[in-house]
């Protein structure tokens, strides 16, 4: 797949957005992750492998599986190790980018997966 797709916490905003768009939301609020907590929720999975490099203006991770699935996750505006960042993902397979953020959801609480060609929206617990 071709498309990107954005990761946001559940917040009042964006549960509001679900309802508009017809998902029920979870009355949980999730929260911002920082970069170091991203490459250790990539880390905990035994299955997955993942090259981090840092650009002038962003950090990506090259992420594979071993079944074969890939995706690439471009960091924005890190902030430093420690400072909520902005993430998404550049194309790859969904079952992958569902894995990963599934981790996120274990210790940030829910977050919402959408497409920004609109084609996908998913919020993961």
């Amino acid at each position: 797949m071709s498309d990107s797709y954005a990761v946001l916490p559940v917040t009042l905003e964006v549960r509001s957005w679900l309802e508009s768009e017809g998902l029920a939301p979870p009355t949980d609020d999730g929260k911002e992750i920082s970069l170091q907590e991203l490459k250790r929720a990539v880390a905990t999975f035994p299955e997955i492998h993942a090259e981090w490099s840092e650009g002038p203006e962003f950090y990506d991770g090259v992420v594979s599986s071993k079944s074969g699935m890939k995706t690439v996750i471009i960091v924005g505006n890190p902030g430093g190790a420690s400072a909520p960042c902005e993430f998404h993902f550049r194309g790859g397979d969904c079952e992958l980018i569902e894995i990963i953020v599934g981790g996120i959801a274990s210790f940030a609480g829910p977050q919402v997966i959408y497409a920004h060609s609109g084609s996908f929206i998913k919020v993961v617990q």
